[in-house]
């Protein structure tokens, strides 16, 4: 395996779970709360391959989406979306065995952008914009295992702290409560292919201030995509996310109003390429289902590059 394909691999696990929110007070979690994550926040990388070379590496993932609230029964409101996002992650491959894998470690720091338009309030249409640190990721522990020659699944947990929110505001940089993560992933690497799935749950505490309770979520987020020579690699992605638990609202906060399950689904392109030891990946994505959340188009580009390489 050449130095290439080395930092190219990487690319799996920095981007991990990154950037990215959506809607506030039209979102399906708290209102003015934004999802922790984006849909399809790891697609387009091999999200359970190793890391070749151990060292410390940085990345950034950046967004911007044009989207429409959809309600509960999937229908497009007037409501207007749109979110510019970047995220900057630190990773960590120090070399070290745990359960027999690959140990890695992540701190992925988020800041978020948003503006919205004819929202719904009780005292009539608004608009809102605010922008501030979202939700910070720390994953302590992740760990890659070769199952299979070029077959790879890696397992993890990540929390996710609590950003800024201010009660008085109709959309939101962070949440105000905490997030724990587990998750799974598989990768196929042969023949130049890149199969990967990477499946999430999001398990949420209640609001530190107003005791009220987003549902725990799963994440599904798949990529297909084959190197074509000339260190280029393109191909399809997709994601699903379903909320699987009712929001909890015992305080009788935002006047009583408890938000509605959501559930979403989309697809888009991904090209990736290498330039010398940088990873360089632009992506676009549609929805195809939305309800109880923010749908619409997003485009992504986003970068890795290694700060230093170990020797042992």
């Amino acid at each position: 395996m050449n130095i290439k394909t080395k930092i190219n691999l990487t690319f799996g696990f920095s981007t991990l779970l990154m950037s990215a929110m959506y809607t506030g007070s039209v979102s399906a979690r708290e209102p003015s709360v934004l999802p922790t994550i984006p849909d399809g926040a790891s697609i387009g990388v091999p999200i359970a391959a190793p890391t070749p070379v151990d060292g410390l590496f940085f990345s950034s993932r950046s967004g911007v989406a044009s989207q429409h609230f959809y309600n509960a029964n999937g229908d497009k409101t007037a409501t207007t979306i749109d979110l510019k996002d970047t995220v900057f992650q630190f990773a960590l491959t120090p070399g070290n065995k745990v359960f027999g894998g690959q140990y890695r470690a992540f701190l992925s720091i988020p800041f978020i952008d948003i503006e919205s338009t004819n929202i719904t309030t009780p005292m009539g249409i608004a608009n809102a914009s605010n922008s501030g640190l979202g939700s910070v990721e720390i994953r302590p522990m992740d760990i890659s295992w070769e199952v299979s020659p070029d077959i790879y699944m890696n397992a993890g947990v990540s929390a996710y702290s609590p950003g800024d929110w201010s009660a008085t505001e109709l959309v939101n940089a962070g949440q105000n409560f905490w997030s724990f993560s587990p998750s799974v992933g598989i990768s196929y690497l042969r023949n130049g292919w890149n199969a990967s799935a990477h499946l999430m749950y999001f398990a949420n505490e209640a609001n530190e201030d107003n005791d009220y309770k987003s549902g725990d979520e799963t994440h599904l987020n798949l990529t297909a995509m084959k190197d074509i020579g000339e260190d280029l690699s393109v191909g399809l992605v997709g994601y699903l996310r379903k909320q699987i638990e009712d929001d909890e609202n015992p305080n009788n906060a935002y006047g009583g109003f408890t938000n509605e399950r959501v559930e979403s689904s989309g697809v888009g392109f991904s090209i990736t390429k290498q330039l010398g030891p940088i990873n360089l990946n632009a992506m676009y994505t549609t929805s195809l289902e939305t309800k109880s959340s923010g749908g619409g188009e997003r485009i992504w580009l986003n970068a890795i590059i290694p700060l230093k390489v170990f020797s042992h």
